[in-house]
């Protein structure tokens, strides 16, 4: 278990719209075992994990030019987490302010 330092894993977009996530996905080596990315997660980002699911994904075919291109296997890791973690509603709350204030100064540059 020496390599773990190096497994790269991609989090994938959760499609919930609550403030807390209890389940996380990851994009992750086809090779990597339940056992690596449960001590991966926890000794880099020091989440507490409850469970690891995980499904091993074929890479897409396409045909380009009379040649066929495949992207390459990956597997997906689901991961239960013991702490939900808890984010704000809006992650880029001076983005908003930002555009409040350009549409004041637009109305009253037209008055």
């Amino acid at each position: 278990m020496a390599h773990i330092a190096y497994l790269p894993m991609t989090p994938l977009i959760p499609n919930t719209s609550s403030n807390e996530l209890k389940e996380i996905a990851f994009k992750t080596l086809p090779s990597a075992s339940k056992v690596q990315i449960k001590c991966f997660l926890e000794a880099f980002y020091g989440f507490k994990v409850q469970k690891v699911r995980t499904l091993n994904m074929k890479g897409k075919k396409k045909r380009y030019a009379d040649s066929l291109v495949a992207k390459p296997d990956y597997k997906k890791a689901y991961v239960t987490l013991k702490n939900p973690l808890s984010f704000s509603q809006n992650p880029y709350p001076f983005a908003s302010t930002h555009q409040n204030n350009k549409n004041e100064k637009m109305l009253t540059t037209h008055r």
